[in-house]
């Protein structure tokens, strides 16, 4: 629901009953004039249509976004309306996020754009492409601080119970203990037919893969101790072989 759908209406209260008689279970818009104002014109527009109300939250989207949660909790547990819940977006990273939810803030859900999409709070991110293979041979270049491990390799997860504990980068042909993570989804410019997913799955599993990382891992403060990852002696002593092969 966007700003310029309530501005193109007569009345706020106007946009709010038609958006939500349009769109069932939908999340209404509240801050375009007056948050609290609105929160309480959805209020009333519940009592207007009664057993054919159908919102299913709220969206906060600029201010003191904890007070105004707050307070719209307060509003719509008020009015009845315990169920609808209470969205908040407006510029927000992860780090606002984690504050609010300290904060106590009831707040069900947070919509991220911009600082999802840029790397907002790193002006510059530092992101470089290493040549690790060519022509059938490991390469590497020996720049201080900054290591590559030659070849094509493959990473392998080791679990207990569930959850991962460690992992171990190997050469692509090696045969380690544990589950290998990495898998073909394209050769010679088209994708494989087991590769082809659809988002719902891709969903699915990436949240379950997170779920399986430590606690530690999975928070926004640096995990101590660290996640444990090693590089196999394999690969490790291919990387070797490889500088020894080097002539500058």
């Amino acid at each position: 629901m966007a700003h310029s759908y309530v501005q193109a209406h007569d009345s706020e209260a106007a946009a709010l009953r038609e958006f939500a008689q349009i769109y069932p279970g939908t999340v209404l818009l509240v801050d375009t004039y007056d948050t609290l104002g609105a929160v309480r014109r959805v209020v009333e527009l519940s009592r207007e249509l009664g057993p054919k109300f159908s919102v299913g939250a709220v969206r906060l989207d600029s201010g003191d976004l904890l007070q105004l949660a707050m307070e719209t909790r307060r509003l719509l547990d008020a009015g009845g309306l315990k169920a609808v819940q209470i969205f908040a977006s407006g510029g927000l990273d992860e780090d606002q996020i984690a504050g609010l939810l300290e904060a106590g803030a009831p707040i069900d859900a947070f919509g991220v754009g911009t600082a999802m999409g840029v790397s907002d709070d790193v002006p510059a991110l530092d992101i470089a492409y290493k040549l690790a293979e060519y022509a059938g041979r490991g390469r590497l270049k020996l720049s201080a601080g900054k290591p590559v491990l030659p070849g094509r390799k493959q990473v392998f997860r080791l679990e207990e119970g569930g959850r991962a504990v460690r992992d171990v980068i190997a050469r692509s042909e090696e045969m380690q203990p544990g589950r290998p993570l990495l898998r073909p989804v394209m050769i010679a410019g088209r994708r494989l037919p087991e590769a082809v997913e659809c988002l719902d799955a891709l969903r699915a599993r990436a949240q379950a893969e997170i779920a399986a990382l430590p606690a530690r891992v999975r928070t926004l403060a640096s995990a101590e101790p660290p996640y444990p990852v090693e590089v196999s002696a394999e690969l490790a002593g291919y990387q070797e072989a490889v500088i020894r092969s080097l002539r500058w």
